[in-house]
């Protein structure tokens, strides 16, 4: 929803004085909007709630409501500045000036009633659900229910739409197609084995960009904010990765991971930012005799003991969010590379003089175990995966299928965008968001994701399920049609 200036300053703005700070005269509207922002202690890729851009600058220029989790009242503002910088940003649009649009300036424009949004720094119509495969398949078959697909459904999805109402194209546009990722981009930090780059800060593609430019969120962070909740016994799920402490299978891949969104084993660079979920193995001494193969709740409520693959789980899915055992390197929402991970289990171990965490010093990581013919894949990847800890955990126990998520898909809204999800998203090879996607992906069997998660690029599986966003390029000599 859209809202007028004067309708959304008297809704959210509070009296907060911001010319006791930095001056704002002699500044052009736009930049006295941001210094206004910064005053008020809005912060550049800061915690969701004080991001200067999505939190501060979107919804007073461009009418955006602010997130529900907002922590900071936004700055007084006139009407006629709001305008002015508004009036500036949409005619920043020029093919010269698109490349160079000030961060400030968001290039990010709704339209057709909020449907889509025009990306003026890559000159694509983006398609505002995030997530739109949850609710119209467009009659393609292998959808799961949560929005998530592999790439050639993917693909066929993306077809269907354009051959939607006759061949004239859902909401009139007949030429979606997924989000572009060059072979080489110089803005990522790793090389992959066939010269690819992939990592963190790759803004090169047309993901990244909308993630790290347009969005103005930073590594590792979650466009969309940790999830609290309650699954079963458990706490604080989060629809993502989450580590192992086993070796993938190539040693170049790092370390096994099993996805809480979709339910797929795979591997990932231990560089990537995942979540860990303790376990102890065995049963805790001096707990209730085990009954029963389902899950049962230690005392107090803390641990859980798992009968089939005998095992005690942390209850708390997500503890390195509020605790982390004095490790810097843990992101706020929890999330962190490998070797973070097991220096976190070691600290967890020797925690309360050497008592451990909640008086037990034989906390690990869990393990995957040898191949699984369960396993829609070789070895023990893929869906399906039931021989492994927490692979027996999501299907086993938590009663969970393939494609299913821990907890129900994602509603948010980040900047224009709606029904985001903080996981993986498919993109394909293309030297430019205007290129098509090209046939072949960067190696046999993969081809390019992005993660709304933690910004980090890299190529995935084609079997694997994974979310959709889909845009339209702009061919136009002219500005796109409103």
């Amino acid at each position: 929803m859209r809202l007028a200036g004067r309708v959304l300053l008297s809704m959210f703005c509070a009296a907060i004085s911001v010319t006791a700070a930095t001056p704002l005269r002699a500044q052009a509207p736009c930049e006295q909007i941001r210094t206004a922002c910064k005053n008020a202690g809005f912060v550049q890729g800061g915690p969701v709630g004080e991001r200067l851009v999505l939190d501060c600058f979107n919804p007073l220029v461009l009418g955006e409501m602010p997130p529900k989790r907002a922590s900071r009242p936004l700055p007084q503002i006139t009407p006629q500045l709001a305008a002015a910088c508004k009036e500036r940003t949409l005619a920043r649009q020029s093919p010269d000036e698109n490349a160079q649009l000030a961060p400030q300036a968001s290039p990010l424009i709704a339209r057709e009633g909020g449907r889509t949004v025009y990306d003026a720094r890559l000159k694509v119509t983006w398609l505002a659900d995030a997530n739109l495969a949850a609710k119209q398949t467009f009659g393609v078959p292998n959808i799961n229910q949560s929005g998530s697909m592999n790439y050639a459904t993917a693909v066929r999805w993306v077809a269907a739409m354009n051959a939607y109402d006759g061949g004239a194209g859902y909401l009139g546009h007949h030429n979606w197609q997924l989000p572009t990722a060059p072979d080489s981009d110089r803005t990522c930090k790793l090389t992959g084995r066939h010269g690819e780059s992939f990592g963190f800060n790759c803004s090169g593609s047309a993901l990244g960009s909308l993630y790290y430019a347009s969005l103005g969120l930073r590594e590792p962070d979650s466009a969309v904010p940790s999830s609290q909740n309650r699954v079963g016994l458990f706490q604080n799920f989060q629809p993502y990765l989450y580590w192992s402490k086993s070796a993938a299978a190539d040693p170049k891949q790092g370390f096994v991971s099993f996805s809480f969104s979709t339910g797929f084993q795979g591997a990932n660079v231990f560089r990537n930012y995942l979540y860990v979920l303790p376990m102890i193995k065995g049963k805790l001494p001096g707990t209730p005799p085990a009954s029963g193969s389902h899950l049962q709740a230690n005392p107090g409520g803390t641990t859980i003991y798992d009968p089939i693959t005998q095992v005690t789980w942390l209850a708390d899915a997500n503890l390195p969010a509020r605790q982390t055992f004095g490790l810097a390197e843990i992101n706020r929402d929890g999330a962190m590379d490998h070797e973070t991970a097991v220096r976190w289990i070691e600290a967890m171990n020797q925690s309360d003089g050497g008592r451990g965490y909640l008086g037990h010093t034989d906390w690990d990581l869990p393990e995957t175990g040898p191949p699984d013919p369960g396993c829609s894949m070789k070895g023990t990847t893929g869906l399906g995966c039931t021989s492994s800890a927490m692979g027996s955990l999501f299907y086993r126990q938590l009663g969970l299928r393939p494609g299913d998520s821990v907890i129900a898909p994602s509603e948010a809204r980040v900047g224009p965008f709606y029904n985001v999800q903080p996981y993986l998203y498919w993109a394909c090879a293309g030297q430019s968001a205007s290129s098509a996607c090209q046939p072949n992906g960067p190696d046999e069997g993969f081809e390019w994701n992005f993660s709304l998660g933690n910004g980090f690029q890299g190529t995935n599986l084609v079997g694997n399920a994974l979310y959709v966003m889909v845009y339209y390029p702009d061919n136009s000599a002219g500005q796109p049609a409103p």
